[in-house]
C-alpha cells in the first residue's frame, strides 16, 4: 500500500494495513484455490483425451487427486468429486503369481496377465495404472500383438513345435519318395524285360520281333505265293491275324476294359472317375510320368510353408514384414505370369491337337489309296500262274510302301533292317538290294515299281483309274511326311519352355490365400490345402507340357505308348483288305458274255 499510495502518511497506511490485513489474506486463499482448481481440470481433460499405454479394451479408470495445501485459516479444498468417487481396481495375489510365472510375452496367451516390453516382464493386466501404480510405456495386452510368437522355456517344448510343424514337409516327402520309387522299380522292369528278350533270342533281330506283342501281329505270320492263291481257302493257322496287340489309336474305351474283355459288352464305362484316374496315373501317360514332379512341387511347397510358419513365430515385426513383402511380390508375380502361360499353352495346344488328328486321318487316307489301287488290280484275270505272281507282287508293294511310309517315324520299326522282311516273305533279297541303292528312300522305289505295274497290267479306264489312285497314293504320303516334319519355330517353343518352367519353380513359394498379418494364424495351421493346390497346378502344366512335347512323334511307341499311334495295325487291317480284293473269286453273276465284253472293253 505503501508502494501504491505513497502520498499517505505513515500512520495512516499502518491503519488501513491493519484494516485490511484480513481481506487480503482472504484474496490470496482464493486466488490459490482458483488456481488448484483449474489445475485439477486441465489433468482430468488430459487424462480422458491423451491415448492410454494399455489396450482400449482393458482401459482402467484412474483417479486424479490433487492435494493443495490450503493457506493458515483457511478451509481446504476438497478434490473433484468425480475423481473422488472412482473405485480402485484391486490385484490379487493370485494374479501376481501367475503372471510371475511368465518367461516371454506369448506366453500371456489365455491368461489375465499382460506383458510390459519395457520391463521385460508380465504383469497382472489392472495393475498398470490402477492400484499397482505401475506406469509401462511398451504394455502389450494381446499374445497375438508380441514381438515374437515363441514361448518355449525349455528344449522340450521347442521340439514339440518342430515335430508337429514338420508333418506336412514329412508326409509330402513320403509321397515323393514312393512315386520316386514306383517309376524307378517299372523303368527296372522295363529294361529287364527288354535285356530277358534280347539274351532269350541270342541276339537274333527277328527273334525279338517275334517277342514283341506289336511287331509279331506284322512279322509273325508267313506270306507265300502258294498260301496268297489259297484265298478263302487259307487255313486259319496261316491267316494274317484278326486283331493287333494295340489299335490303331488308343483311347479311353479301349483302357478301361478288363484284360481281355471286349469294350462293347464290358459295364465299365469310360468315364467312372475311378477308371479315370486310374489311367491317367498310368506311368506311360502324361499325368502318370509327372506323379513325382508333381510330388516334389508339393514337398518344396510344404518345407518353405514350415520355413514361413518358424518366421511368423521367431522373427520380430520388421524382419517379418520384409519377408511377407518378398512373398507377396513373388505372389504377385504369379498371376501375370500364369496369363501369359495360358494363352501360349492353349494356342500351341490345340494346334498340336488338330495336327495330330491330321496325322491320323492321313493314315487312314494313304491306307484308302492303296485299297483303290488294289481294288482295281483285283479285277486282272487270275486264270494262269503269271496272273498270280502279278497279283502277289501288287500286293507285296502296297503293303510294303506302307511299311517304310512309317518306318522312319516309328521307333520299333526305325532300325530293321530287309532281313524281317524278307524272313517273312514280304521282299525279295534282289528287291533289297536295289532298295539299298536308292536316293530319296525305298518308297520312291516302290512308287515307280506301281506305275510299272499298272502300266503292264491294266488297259484303257481301268489304267487311267489306277494311275488317278497312284497319284492319290502318292499325295497322301507326300502330306504325311509334310505333316510329320512339321515343328513349331525354335523361338516360340523355347519360349514356351521356358515360361512354363519358371511358372512352375515360382509356385511352390508363391502360396496364395494366406493372410501373412495374421502371424499367428500363419504359424499355427498346415495349410494343407495350399501345399495340395501347388501338386495340383504343377503336374497340369507340367503333364500338358510333357503331353506337346511327345505328341511331336505321334507315332513314338517306346517313348509315350499311350498317345502313340500303332502303323503295324494300320498295316495289319491294309494287308487284310488287300488280300480280299486280290484272291477272292468273282460272282456266279460275273462270269458271262457280259463279263467277258466288260473286261476285254476296261482291262
Amino acid at each position: 500500500l505503501d508502494a501504491v499510495h505513497p502520498a499517505v502518511p505513515h500512520h495512516a497506511s499502518a491503519t488501513r494495513r491493519g484494516a485490511a490485513g484480513p481481506l487480503a489474506n482472504q484474496y490470496c486463499s482464493g486466488l490459490i484455490a482458483s488456481m488448484a482448481r483449474a489445475h485439477a481440470a486441465v489433468a482430468v481433460l488430459w487424462l480422458a483425451f491423451a491415448p492410454s499405454p494399455c489396450d482400449a479394451a482393458r482401459r482402467q479408470e484412474v483417479d486424479i487427486e490433487v492435494e493443495v495445501e490450503p493457506a493458515a485459516g483457511d478451509t481446504p479444498l476438497a478434490a473433484p468429486q468425480a475423481a473422488a468417487q472412482t473405485p480402485h481396481p484391486t490385484v490379487t495375489m493370485e494374479e501376481i503369481e501367475e503372471c510371475a510365472q511368465l518367461q516371454a510375452c506369448y506366453c500371456i496367451k489365455n491368461t489375465r496377465c499382460g506383458w510390459c516390453d519395457t520391463f521385460k516382464k508380465a504383469l497382472p493386466l489392472s495393475s498398470v495404472g490402477g492400484a499397482g501404480g505401475v506406469v509401462c510405456p511398451n504394455w502389450v495386452v494381446g499374445a497375438a500383438s508380441c514381438p515374437t510368437l515363441s514361448c518355449a522355456p525349455d528344449d522340450s517344448s521347442e521340439l514339440v513345435w518342430w515335430l508337429q510343424c514338420s508333418i506336412m514337409p514329412a508326409v509330402c516327402w513320403v509321397l515323393w519318395l514312393v512315386t520316386y520309387s514306383w517309376r524307378d522299380i517299372l523303368h527296372r522292369y522295363e529294361l529287364s524285360r527288354s535285356v530277358g528278350a534280347h539274351e532269350a533270342s541270342g541276339g537274333d533281330a527277328m527273334a525279338r520281333l517275334h517277342a514283341d506283342a506289336v511287331t509279331r501281329d506284322f512279322f509273325g505270320p508267313m506270306r507265300t505265293l502258294e498260301i496268297f492263291q489259297k484265298g478263302m481257302n487259307c487255313p486259319v493257322e496261316e491267316r494274317l491275324p484278326l486283331t493287333t496287340a494295340r489299335p490303331y489309336e488308343l483311347n479311353l474305351s479301349d483302357l478301361s476294359c478288363a484284360p481281355g474283355e471286349n469294350y462293347e459288352k464290358s459295364r465299365v464305362g469310360p468315364h467312372r472317375l475311378s477308371v479315370t484316374l486310374r489311367i491317367a496315373l498310368h506311368w506311360r501317360t502324361a499325368l502318370g510320368a509327372n506323379v513325382v514332379n508333381s510330388a516334389g512341387c508339393m514337398l518344396l511347397s510344404a518345407t518353405f510353408i514350415l520355413c514361413l510358419r518358424n518366421a511368423a513365430r521367431g522373427m520380430d515385426k520388421e524382419s517379418y514384414a520384409w519377408l511377407t513383402m518378398a512373398t507377396k511380390e513373388i505372389t504377385a508375380v504369379v498371376s501375370p505370369l500364369q496369363t501369359a502361360v495360358g494363352l501360349l499353352l492353349s494356342f500351341y495346344a490345340l494346334n498340336r491337337i488338330a495336327w495330330y488328328w491330321s496325322v491320323l486321318m492321313e493314315g487312314h487316307a494313304l491306307q484308302g489309296r492303296i485299297h483303290d489301287l488294289a481294288m482295281i488290280g483285283g479285277a486282272v484275270k487270275k486264270g494262269t500262274e503269271e496272273d498270280w505272281l502279278a497279283r502277289y507282287t501288287l500286293y507285296r508293294h502296297g503293303i510294303l510302301t506302307l511299311f517304310y511310309t512309317y518306318k522312319p517315324y516309328t521307333p520299333s520299326l526305325r532300325f530293321l533292317s530287309s532281313d524281317p522282311l524278307i524272313a517273312c516273305g514280304l521282299l525279295e533279297r534282289e528287291e533289297a538290294e536295289i532298295l539299298q541303292g536308292a536316293h530319296r528312300g525305298p518308297v520312291t522305289v516302290f512308287e515307280s515299281w506301281l506305275a510299272t505295274w499298272v502300266a503292264a497290267n491294266l488297259r484303257n479306264e481301268a489304267r487311267q483309274q489306277a494311275l488317278h489312285a497312284l497319284r492319290e497314293l502318292r499325295r497322301s504320303i507326300a502330306v504325311l511326311n509334310a505333316l510329320l516334319e512339321q515343328r513349331a519355330p525354335v523361338s516360340f517353343e523355347s519360349l514356351l519352355y521356358v515360361a512354363v518352367y519358371a511358372l512352375v519353380a515360382i509356385l511352390p513359394f508363391s502360396p496364395s490365400n494366406i493372410d501373412y498379418n495374421n502371424r499367428q494364424a500363419v504359424m499355427e495351421n498346415h495349410h494343407v490345402a495350399t501345399t495340395v493346390g501347388v501338386g495340383i497346378l504343377c503336374s497340369f502344366y507340367l503333364a500338358l507340357l510333357h503331353m506337346l512335347r511327345h505328341i511331336q512323334a505321334p507315332f513314338d511307341d517306346i517313348g509315350a505308348p499311350s498317345d502313340a499311334l500303332n502303323a503295324v495295325a494300320l498295316m495289319n487291317v491294309t494287308e487284310r483288305k488287300l488280300r480280299d480284293y486280290l484272291t477272292l473269286p468273282p460272282s456266279s453273276s460275273c462270269t458271262g458274255q457280259a463279263h467277258v465284253e466288260t473286261h476285254t472293253r476296261y482291262f
